[in-house]
């Protein structure tokens, strides 16, 4: 007689093997038979439900089912809180966040990250706090609620100093998004201020001579720029396309993002 672990471990293996074996439109199907199997084989207050339910929701997402993969975690959510899986459920939550970010649903993907952080503090792991919090505040940033943006950021800041120390690249790019969403909303101190602090980090961790150092440079040119200082802003364009040059090709993104900021600066100081 066979063992509920020795059952779990045949149920992926099968998985795995259809998965391998069929094409990728139908990995949803293989999911939804991986998934009835699970519900036939284990009792419904079984742990294995709801990492079936999750899987699932795994598979049919990475095969671009998602409204499937959406109903398989919300499916899962509610099973790990029924049993009382708070890990599980923080995971969950997350991952129903993200999806629910990516396909637009900005309302009910803020619902989720707030969840999932709330549900990562009640086991008191605070791990994904930087990464939730920031993604909350990018939702804010674009339905333009300055003050909800800049909480969430702050509160992803103070996380990552707490838990990297000052001088980390998390800091680093929760400052540069932070200083961002202060340019975008026309806050123009704030911006260079947390433009600075992440240059500053992020010299002292990479030298003069880094992508991201060239970011940050690029960066407080648009808040010079922005704010009619134009000798400023020309010189700290040109710093971040010398910066960039050592790194990628003339015809990069980044570099003609920056030219095109300059040329505008030139044309509208001639």
């Amino acid at each position: 007689m066979q063992t509920t672990a020795n059952l779990w471990d045949a149920l992926c293996r099968d998985l795995e093997a259809e998965r391998s074996q069929t094409s990728h439109e139908h990995h949803s199907e293989a999911a939804k038979h991986f998934r009835q199997t699970a519900e036939r084989i284990f009792q419904e207050t079984s742990p294995r439900r709801c990492d079936a339910l999750e899987i699932a929701g795994d598979v049919c997402q990475s095969a671009g089912s998602m409204q499937e993969a959406l109903l398989n975690f919300e499916e899962a959510l509610s099973l790990s809180l029924k049993m009382g899986k708070i890990p599980s459920a923080a995971r969950i939550a997350a991952k129903i966040a993200l999806l629910q970010d990516h396909l637009g649903d900005g309302e009910a993907a803020a619902r989720h990250y707030a969840r999932a952080l709330q549900l990562y503090g009640d086991c008191h792991d605070h791990s994904q706090d930087i990464l939730l919090a920031s993604n909350l505040a990018g939702l804010e940033k674009r339905a333009g609620n300055f003050s909800a943006c800049e909480a969430h950021y702050k509160s992803a800041l103070e996380t990552a100093v707490q838990t990297r120390g000052e001088i980390h690249p998390d800091v680093a790019v929760v400052c540069n998004n932070l200083g961002t969403a202060y340019a975008d909303f026309g806050e123009w101190v704030q911006a260079e201020h947390m433009h600075m602090r992440a240059l500053g980090i992020r010299e002292q961790l990479y030298g003069a001579m880094h992508p991201d150092v060239a970011q940050s440079l690029a960066n407080l040119a648009v808040v010079y720029h922005s704010s009619s200082n134009i000798e400023k802003a020309r010189s700290y364009y040109h710093a971040a396309i010398n910066t960039y040059l050592a790194f990628k090709k003339p015809d990069a993104p980044e570099i003609l993002q920056v030219r095109a900021n300059l040329e505008s600066l030139e044309a509208a100081a001639a």
